[in-house]
């Protein structure tokens, strides 16, 4: 049986980034032999990105999940999944929609996958066109994931990742709180709570040339807290 994928793309003013993405990824399907689809979750983007969804899904297979107002990273992935595992997909994949994760690594988390990996994360092994002060906040970030939160885990922060469906069945994503970055955080946490394999692909993550990006003092704040609850068992709470 032919194995399905899905890209699920959040997205809030992504236009001129998006019409250069979806190409670029089903390239990748095309020249790999991927029987994939794309999930675009737009929360209401005043610069008409659903429009533009909407007008190439005539030539490629794309679905698109309007929502009334920004609800949060978190939110988006979670609704873009819960769809995902009612259509029956096999590998579910988080990407981000700026064109900071390049798509040609595609090919190797779905390997992994198949090799017996049950989640794959994109490590950032280069990262181009941050500031010093971007840098810094991305390894507070791991830092507090791995020693305040104990999650023993390469890169905790990075949003380029894929699934088996299997694993987002088990874990209860209506228990997910987070809405922010802090999102990645709580996810693996989970997964790693429940014994999955947690595997690996070395990325080079691309600052986004277009637009402007949504992380913010609150989402920061958001990701501290999580951690907390994770180290105190309150995650559920």
């Amino acid at each position: 049986m032919t194995q399905k994928v899905r890209i699920v793309l959040p997205t809030y003013n992504e236009r001129e980034n998006l019409g250069i993405l979806i190409p670029r990824i089903f390239e990748v399907f095309d020249e790999n032999n991927i029987h994939g689809d794309i999930l675009v979750v737009d929360d209401n983007s005043p610069d008409g990105t659903a429009d533009l969804v909407e007008s190439i899904s005539n030539y490629y297979p794309i679905r698109l999940l309007k929502r009334d107002k920004k609800m949060g990273l978190g939110s988006a992935y979670i609704d873009g999944f819960e769809k995902s595992i009612e259509d029956g997909v096999d590998i579910i994949f988080e990407m981000d929609s700026d064109l900071s994760h390049d798509p040609k690594y595609i090919p190797e988390f779905v390997k992994k996958i198949n090799d017996g990996f049950d989640v794959v994360i994109g490590v950032r092994e280069k990262v181009v066109g941050w500031s010093l002060y971007r840098k810094l906040i991305s390894w507070g970030g791991n830092f507090i994931g791995r020693n305040l939160a104990g999650i023993k885990i390469d890169d905790l922060t990075t949003g380029y990742r894929a699934y088996r469906k299997k694993v987002l069945e088990s874990i209860d994503l209506k228990k997910i709180k987070s809405r922010g970055y802090a999102f990645q955080l709580e996810m693996l946490a989970r997964a790693y709570s429940e014994g999955f394999n947690i595997g690996y692909v070395p990325i080079i993550f691309y600052d986004r040339k277009k637009g402007k990006s949504k992380l913010s003092r609150w989402s920061m704040l958001e990701f501290f807290t999580v951690a907390f609850k994770i180290r105190m068992g309150l995650l559920n709470d």
